[in-house]
């Protein structure tokens, strides 16, 4: 199944319109429309959020297929795009260390209230 084909079943069984879910997000109705269409494809950033979003992993989105992730930030070279062959173990390891890295920043900010 493809990242497109996800998009939309994970918007639908959750009974949202385009519109509902591009404010959620705070991204563009169209936007949202393109990737179901399969027209463009979302940045790392955007899928994180989607991620988020249907409380799911990362690598639930993504399908076996060799993806181009685009670095919203143009890093990475070629034009800040990506090619990137995405296995399910790295897939893992990069949840776990953000979530390692979210837990670090909770520990700073609490170390920081103290102050």
């Amino acid at each position: 199944m493809s990242i497109a084909e996800r998009l939309l079943n994970l918007r639908k069984q959750k009974g949202l319109t385009q519109e509902e879910l591009a404010c959620d997000l705070n991204i563009s109705q169209s936007s949202i429309s393109n990737y179901e269409l399969g027209l463009t494809k979302p940045d790392i950033e955007i899928l994180k959020r989607f991620a988020e979003y249907f409380h799911i992993p990362l690598h639930n989105l993504l399908s076996d297929e060799q993806y181009t992730l685009y670095n919203h930030e143009n890093r990475g070279g070629n034009n800040g795009c990506i090619n990137v062959f995405f296995h399910e173990k790295l897939i893992e390891q990069y949840e776990i260390r953000l979530k390692e890295k979210d837990e670090e920043i909770a520990l700073l900010k609490s170390l920081l209230e103290k102050k």
